[in-house]
């Protein structure tokens, strides 16, 4: 089995994208779903199309559990780089590719989330822009961003679809 590890700034929905993916929200103790933040690592797994098992971990985002974050993604195979699109890279997403590229992280992929909060396409690729020049000296200089939001617009925290099957 793979091991895929989360990473990013609090709040930028990677919690939610996993129980988008898995069916399983990661966030499972009752202060992190009061608080809306995790705090201790959480767990999903999925089947992809060939049929094989992926585990996915999720880190806290929040400077506080750094600890915690840095527990969960020593071991992992690939990293889902969470981005918000309505704040961008910010000073843990920036934390959180400093670690994946000491631990040097073969593959990742970069998710732009709440695609629906940006104010038009325009500004979805500046952030891009942004996003390739902070990624643009680590292991994931390569890496392709993918769009996503919601699947209504009525909860920006609900399962997530990617935004070219619009």
């Amino acid at each position: 089995m793979r091991v895929i590890g989360t990473a990013g700034h609090v709040d930028h929905g990677k919690s939610t994208l996993i129980a988008a993916l898995t069916g399983t929200h990661p966030d499972r103790l009752k202060e992190e779903q009061a608080r809306e933040m995790t705090i201790e690592l959480g767990f999903g797994w999925m089947n992809l199309p060939n049929g094989e098992e992926v585990g996915i971990v999720d880190v806290p985002g929040h400077r506080d559990f750094i600890e915690n974050m840095l527990s969960g993604i020593g071991g992992i195979d690939a990293a889902l780089l969470v981005i918000a699109a309505d704040e961008g890279v910010m000073p843990q997403t920036r934390e959180h590719l400093l670690i994946l590229d000491l631990l040097q992280i073969p593959v990742g992929l970069i998710v732009l989330t709440k695609t629906d909060l940006a104010s038009d396409s325009g500004w979805l690729d500046l952030l891009e822009t942004d996003i390739r020049s902070a990624v643009s000296e680590t292991v994931l200089k390569d890496a392709p961003i993918v769009r996503v939001l919601p699947k209504t617009k009525r909860d920006s925290k609900s399962c997530f679809r990617p935004l070219r099957s619009c």
